[in-house]
C-alpha cells in the first residue's frame, strides 16, 4: 500500500502584506541598481549602440537595378511592400514604359530581410541603423523618390558609438565601440596564451 502524502497548510498572506512585500523588494532592486557603478543604460542620443556588419536596419532601394520583378513586394510576410506603376522612359526603344516599382511601409516592416534576401539584381539593401524617428504615421509610408534615399543617421553626427561586452567579474559592461576592438584583441590574446 503506498504512503499517504502529509498535506501541510501554509498559512496564506494577506492582499495588503503581499502588496507591501512586494513593493519593498522592488525598491530595494531599484536602489541596488541605483548605485551600482556598472549600469548600462544607454544615454540616446548622447549615445548610441554601434552595430556589427550585416545588421538589418532600414531598406533603401537602388532604381537603376529593379528590373520590376515584384519578388520583393510577394515574399513579404507583412504586406510592408508594394508595387507603384511609373512612366518611365526606355533608353533603349526610346520611348515612355510604364514600369512597377517597389515602396515601403515602415508601420508593418519587421526588418525580416526577406525582400533584401530575394531581390535577384540586389537592387535593394539595409543601412547599418535603425533609429529613425518620424512625427506621424503617415510619414512612415515612402514613396518612390524617399525610398531611394538612404536616410540621415543624425545620431552619429551627435552621439558617441558603445557597444556592450561581456566581463567575467562585471557581467555586462557598456564601453566605447573603439575600446572594444582592444578589449577583444586583449581577450583573443590571453586566451591564446593560455591554450598553447
Amino acid at each position: 500500500m503506498p504512503a499517504k502524502p502529509e498535506i501541510k497548510k501554509v498559512p496564506r498572506a494577506t492582499f495588503l502584506g503581499r502588496a507591501i512585500a512586494g513593493n519593498i523588494g522592488a525598491l530595494t532592486l531599484g536602489v541596488k541598481y541605483f548605485f551600482d557603478p556598472n549600469r548600462i543604460t544607454l544615454l540616446y542620443p548622447h549615445e548610441y549602440i554601434k552595430l556589427k556588419q550585416g545588421y538589418r536596419g532600414y531598406i533603401v532601394l537602388i532604381f537603376d537595378k529593379c528590373i520590376s520583378c515584384a519578388s520583393c513586394a510577394r515574399i513579404c510576410p507583412a504586406k510592408a511592400m508594394k508595387m507603384v506603376s511609373v512612366n518611365v522612359k526606355d533608353k533603349k526603344l526610346n520611348k515612355v514604359m510604364k514600369k512597377k516599382y517597389p515602396v515601403i511601409n515602415y508601420n508593418r516592416c519587421i526588418f525580416c530581410g526577406l525582400c533584401v534576401d530575394v531581390c535577384p539584381t540586389e537592387a535593394l539593401y539595409h543601412v547599418p541603423y535603425h533609429d529613425l524617428v518620424y512625427l506621424n504615421m503617415n510619414d512612415m509610408i515612402l514613396n518612390l523618390e524617399q525610398f531611394q534615399e538612404q536616410p540621415e543617421f543624425v545620431t552619429s553626427k551627435e552621439g558617441v558609438p558603445v557597444t556592450y561586452v561581456f566581463d567575467e567579474k562585471r557581467g555586462l559592461v557598456k564601453v566605447r565601440a573603439d575600446e572594444s576592438v582592444k578589449q577583444e584583441g586583449q581577450i583573443g590574446q590571453t586566451s591564446g596564451g593560455e591554450n598553447k
